[in-house]
């Protein structure tokens, strides 16, 4: 697998050398959607005296440069691709193949998340100097944030290839995939700090596994939860990699079966 995973990592490198203008955009939105909801909250606590329950314009600025960072290397992207795949056929030489057509998709977020993640620095090197941004990671939580770092990701790729494997019968998983992006938005700690949400709502993001995927390791790292509270955070998030795992392998073991597209 060593050899397989060197050769699959150095194919979509080449790949991703002849898209830099996709590199680009990709980029632009990914750090678009943060800066955007950076500066209201700023706005918001300035006009409530500094502060909305206890996040300063600076806390607000830390929040939202973790969460980018987090947001680039735990988002997964297959359910958007994948369709064509089946749709045109292109699924068909790789299920011939003595690989399991998920390696693809791992290697394939691999390298663009690292070739990618160098870009996003200078905007947040840019926000940190300008909200007088500090950071104060105990050696726990730096330590905590990696592997809840690495479930979150998981979690949210197995997620993606069980969507993107629903392509089998639907074709498009258009809906699917905007239905859940919609739901990640507010559950997740993209719109605010799963803090900031009303009780019902804080609630519905940890029994739901959107608020593992963005909210835990972005909490952990900025010092939002205690010891005690990060590590049962973190059992959620192997819990619910646990279940997406399996959800994902079963569909794809039935669709597979259902798959008649050109070559199949």
């Amino acid at each position: 697998m060593i050899r397989v995973y060197r050769a699959l990592l150095l194919a979509q490198l080449q790949v991703a050398a002849q898209y830099r203008l996709s590199m680009f955009l990709y980029l632009l939105f990914s750090i678009m959607r943060p800066v955007i909801f950076l500066a209201a909250w700023s706005a918001v606590a300035l006009a409530r005296g500094g502060s909305v329950n206890g996040f300063t314009p600076a806390d607000f600025a830390a929040y939202y440069v973790i969460l980018t960072v987090v947001q680039h290397l735990v988002t997964a992207w297959n359910q958007y691709d994948f369709e064509l795949q089946v749709r045109m056929g292109q699924l068909s030489p790789r299920l011939v193949r003595p690989l399991d057509p998920i390696h693809y998709a791992i290697a394939e977020n691999i390298i663009w998340k690292s070739f990618t993640f160098v870009g996003i620095l200078p905007v947040l090197a840019v926000i940190v100097i300008t909200y007088g941004v500090q950071f104060h990671f105990a050696l726990w939580q730096i330590a905590l944030f990696i592997p809840s770092l690495l479930l979150a990701a998981s979690l949210q790729f197995l997620i993606s290839w069980a969507i993107a494997s629903s392509a089998f019968w639907t074709t498009r998983t258009h809906a699917v995939s905007s239905l859940f992006d919609r739901t990640s938005f507010i559950f997740a700690g993209q719109i605010a700090p799963l803090s900031l949400l009303p009780g019902v709502l804080q609630q519905v993001a940890y029994v739901l596994p959107f608020g593992y995927i963005f909210g835990v390791p972005t909490d952990i790292l900025r010092g939002g939860h205690d010891l005690p509270t990060s590590l049962v955070l973190m059992s959620g998030q192997a819990v619910w990699v646990a279940i997406a795992f399996v959800a994902s392998r079963i569909v794809w073991r039935f669709g597979v079966r259902a798959y008649t597209a050109v070559g199949a």
